[in-house]
């Protein structure tokens, strides 16, 4: 039995890990020369950048990734992290003294007295979800739990939180991070929220586990890189004879009578297949590899329906100061806006903020100093921003926004701009490049109320989707494991046997 990967991300490099460990037959193409997709890694002069501040939830002992690397002998070094939010006339760092894993409910308690009834009603919802999303918890207390949060399951956030307070100011703390998905409060689920919101993202001192037991999630970032993840699994990909072809372009997948029959390569090679498994823009792999006339019309309407997220703008510098004397950990978000409604609208009109409206900066040298010269700092300064501009073009703004955007830093990190030693400007037009799409999308899709992500098993027999248009949706974590949850469909449709044997 052959199979195919296209795409060696994340999600192609876990499906390829899972087949070959199966004894199939597996080649992973991608046009790339190296894996790992949008996980790569940046270089330049000795300074060395990740595409975005990715500090990881669900790699921890204990939590769903790392209990699925481990049972394929993958361990990798990381380091708990957290971040801060500075909101236009309020902060929200830990405090210097641990204060307990609901300090920030104290401390919203402090500065919103008037909020105490929904602050305190917010709370329950959070620790039902949280309790609802631990490894081990009983399908009865499940059924108790959900019992609890159903009345908000159809609710959207924007109605949440308007049931649960008035001030625009402590409603945007929470739906803030909505903006990383480009999703209006509007649309995103309502019980979405409290799961963006953990409170291990915002103090790594909270205890995992109490009397041990797994009682929380925590966060954490690769040592490194994550880039270390997607080497080991192309690691194990080849220890269990899978080949990896990097440099090497997917042009179409071929289909007869409603089956895959394999992938056709941009030099004309015709590679047989009985499983294809594809990664990558939903778009670009049913409507350019495939072709429409193959799917149904069900199928169809997914795709209709569904809308990519708009893309970020980045700033990667190398500094010959530490940040970190000015912002208290290696991630902090700085909203500028409260009108995140009107923010989000801007930004799909193709109207870039240039900054205006918020910013994160983030320091990978902090979890992995060697990204950095001796007493020398990486540091990315990051903004969503539209695939496309309304007026101008990216390569025609990208010095001006730039410049615009390191001056906005400046404003929380003084003297910034006089040490800039190496400076990297990356718009969507390279992040477009970087992940093959033709809209950047960087991210996934926009998560909605009542709209349908296109599904891993397809309406093609042999044909998987996977990655971060997928059913799964976005991040590094949801994309590897909706490459473990798709296997089972794999398993399933072709009576894979549970133990190693060559097809």
């Amino acid at each position: 039995m052959k199979a195919v990967v296209v795409g060696a991300g994340i999600s192609g490099l876990m499906s390829g890990l899972l087949l070959a460990e199966r004894g199939v037959n597996v080649r992973i193409y991608d046009k790339h020369e190296q894996v790992g997709g949008v996980t790569a890694l940046l270089k330049k002069n000795g300074y060395t950048w990740e595409q975005g501040p990715l500090l990881m939830g669900e790699f921890l002992p204990g939590e769903e990734a790392y209990e699925e690397l481990k049972k394929h002998g993958i361990e990798l070094k990381t380091v708990r992290g957290d971040r801060g939010i500075v909101m236009p006339d309020y902060e929200m760092w830990k405090p210097d003294e641990y204060r307990g894993p609901y300090w920030r409910r104290e401390r919203l308690l402090e500065i919103f007295p008037g909020e105490r009834e929904g602050i305190e009603k917010y709370y329950e919802i959070y620790d039902a979800m949280s309790e609802l999303t631990l490894p081990g918890t009983s399908k009865i207390r499940k059924l108790l739990l959900m019992f609890k949060v159903k009345k908000y399951a159809p609710w959207s956030a924007e109605q949440l939180m308007d049931h649960l307070f008035k001030d625009d100011r402590i409603k945007t703390l929470f739906t803030g991070i909505l903006a990383d998905f480009c999703a209006s409060p509007r649309e995103f689920p309502a019980l979405g929220v409290p799961l963006l919101n953990l409170e291990g993202a915002f103090d790594k001192r909270i205890p995992l586990y109490e009397n041990g037991k797994k009682v929380r999630k925590g966060f954490c970032y690769f040592v490194g890189g994550v880039e270390r993840l997607a080497e080991a699994l192309a690691a194990k990909v080849k220890e269990n004879g899978g080949e990896i072809l990097l440099g090497r372009t997917v042009e179409r997948i071929k289909v007869e009578a409603g089956t895959v029959k394999g992938v056709v390569l941009a030099d004309g090679t015709v590679e047989p297949a009985d499983i294809i498994v594809a990664s990558g823009g939903a778009h670009e792999v049913f409507y350019d590899l495939v072709g429409k006339e193959y799917l149904d019309e069900e199928f169809e309407k997914i795709l209709v329906e569904h809308k990519p997220m708009e893309s970020v703008f980045m700033v990667h510098l190398g500094l010959d100061m530490n940040p970190l004397q000015y912002q208290k950990e290696a991630l902090c978000y700085y909203y500028k806006t409260y009108d995140l409604e009107d923010a989000i609208q801007r930004l799909r009109s193709g109207i870039y903020h240039e900054g205006r409206d918020g910013f994160l900066i983030y320091v990978p040298s902090f979890h992995t100093p060697e990204f950095a010269p001796p007493g020398h700092h990486a540091v990315t300064i990051y903004t969503v921003a539209p695939d496309t501009l309304k007026e101008g073009t990216w390569e025609e703004k990208k010095e001006e926004y730039a410049e615009k955007l390191i001056g906005l830093a400046e404003e929380h990190i003084p003297g910034l701009r006089e040490h800039i030693k190496e400076k990297v400007i990356m718009t969507p037009v390279e992040y477009r490049r970087l992940a093959h799409l033709k809209k950047s999308g960087f991210g996934g899709l926009v998560p909605r109320l009542g709209v349908k992500y296109p599904p891993h098993k397809t309406c093609i027999r042999g044909l998987y989707f996977v990655g971060a248009q997928s059913e799964n949706a976005g991040g590094v974590a949801a994309v590897m494991m909706g490459a473990v949850r798709n296997f089972k469909n794999i398993e399933k449709d072709f009576r894979l046997k549970q133990e190693k044997k060559r097809c």
